[in-house]
């Protein structure tokens, strides 16, 4: 194996030169009229929504940056259906391993499904049936990863009242809206939550809204304000004392340490 790798290395040598020469030209261009990929944030920001599982949260955001955001993802290949694909096959990966593994899925699923869509993106014709694709696969792997975080013997609706607080996080909810959609009384809803998670309705709702408030934090600029009014918090300063209770740190503290 030793050999081998030597000889691979030696082999390869001329071919990194050129990369190394091509890399240093792209990179000094793209510095000097301002071609930067922009990309970061954005993936960084969606693979967190696929990680945690939360559909409805990510379908909110392609619409939104579907709309108003634009990217360069840098020169893939010559023609634009080939640089699409492999653009979609590259994206694709790291869903599966990045956000679709380490959300859950069994490492195997997650390989599978990724040759899975890999092929299909090699059978599309058009640049529309791939970007289709596309978003047809992120929304797989979200589904399939909030299914993994599901505890085998949660009762449907202690279930529904989990979906409902993950997708209702943006707004002011409280146990009554929680039952009401599940149709159960108060303090039914109220003893089951508790008997099969372990926690309160409201302790929950709060550690999901700090949760997307994190994950805001660290992959976008919205001000400490906008968060709070976003995640519907009464005030930036209440959602400042309560984001320090859970977390043991100010918004600020937490933003400056993850970046």
């Amino acid at each position: 194996m030793e050999d081998t790798v030597k000889q691979y290395e030696k082999r390869g040598e001329a071919s990194r030169k050129k990369i190394a020469r091509r890399h240093a030209s792209t990179s000094s261009e793209a510095k000097e009229y301002g071609k930067y990929h922009g990309t970061y944030q954005f993936e960084n920001l969606l693979l967190s929504y696929i990680r945690d599982g939360e559909v409805e949260k990510l379908r909110t955001f392609l619409e939104e940056t579907a709309q108003h955001m634009e990217f360069n993802v840098g020169t893939l290949a010559d023609d634009l259906l080939r640089q699409t694909k492999n653009q979609v096959i590259g994206f694709t990966a790291m869903v599966g391993k990045v956000a679709g593994i380490g959300g859950g899925m069994e490492v195997e699923d997650a390989y599978r499904l990724i040759d899975l869509y890999t092929q299909e993106v090699e059978k599309c014709e058009t640049v529309d049936m791939v970007w289709l694709l596309q978003f047809n696969m992120v929304l797989d792997f979200t589904e399939r990863v909030r299914q993994a975080k599901l505890p085998e013997d949660l009762s449907r609706e202690v279930f529904s009242a989990l979906q409902y607080i993950a997708d209702h996080a943006h707004e002011s909810i409280g146990i009554d809206d929680v039952a009401s959609a599940v149709n159960l009384s108060r303090s039914s809803l109220t003893k089951r939550f508790r008997k099969e998670t372990g926690k309160s309705i409201t302790e929950h709702i709060t550690e999901t809204k700090i949760r997307d408030a994190k994950r805001l934090l660290r992959y976008s600029d919205r001000t400490y304000g906008e968060i709070a009014n976003t995640l519907a918090f009464s005030s930036q300063a209440y959602f400042q004392m309560v984001f320090k209770k859970v977390t043991g740190m100010t918004p600020g503290e937490y933003r400056r340490k993850q970046r």
